[in-house]
């Protein structure tokens, strides 16, 4: 009986949790012209306001020694890597004719986020928290998915905006029937240290 009891409280405390570069909100009209350029097939979802945030490393589901190694990562972050990049073009995962995922690039000319991975994910590594994946970093901003993949033919090219990377986030991810919910546990400011 008492085992059984300890499995109950380690799954209340178990969260699936991820680092994230949230966007910011002056970016959230071009993201929704991005969006409103997307074909209306069968089975597109838009990302919700919430949910627009660039993805640095997924860490998954962890228990209460893991999520506070997690954090302590997250906060040891520099406040001096931030700086600029470029958000826009359409981009598909896993490939343009079966795509599940359609995002905007990311255009990284200051290594920007490639920073940002390379210290979370080696943190994360580190504190043993989590592997890194072995397909290599692509920065993007998933902006729909489909329930059934296959071509996705927007409109036209939405352009590009400048994307101020001001802040990285610890977030918790709850699924929903309408979708994740994103939570944000911790988040750490950042100075613009390339323009």
């Amino acid at each position: 009986m008492r085992t059984v009891e300890t499995t109950a409280q380690k799954d209340v405390a178990v969260q699936r949790l991820f680092v994230a570069v949230p966007v910011p909100e002056e970016l959230f009209s071009f993201v929704h012209a991005a969006q409103a350029l997307l074909p209306a097939l069968d089975g597109l979802r838009l990302m919700r306001e919430d949910q627009f945030h660039v993805t640095l490393a997924f860490i998954g589901e962890v228990g209460p020694d893991k999520a506070a190694a997690a954090r302590e990562v997250v906060c040891s972050i520099p406040g001096c890597l931030g700086g600029a990049a470029e958000l826009g073009g359409f981009v598909y995962f896993p490939t343009p004719t079966k795509a599940r995922v359609v995002a905007l690039g990311i255009t990284d000319p200051h290594r920007i986020f490639v920073q940002l991975f390379e210290r979370v994910t080696s943190g994360l590594e580190k504190a043993k928290v989590m592997k890194r994946e072995k397909r290599p970093f692509r920065p993007h901003l998933t902006i729909a998915r489909l329930k059934i993949p296959g071509a996705v033919k927007p409109k036209s090219d939405p352009g590009q905006q400048v994307f101020a990377v001001q802040s990285v986030c610890l977030y918790r991810s709850e699924l929903c029937r309408d979708g994740a919910v994103y939570t944000v546990l911790e988040r750490v400011p950042l100075a613009g240290a390339a323009q």
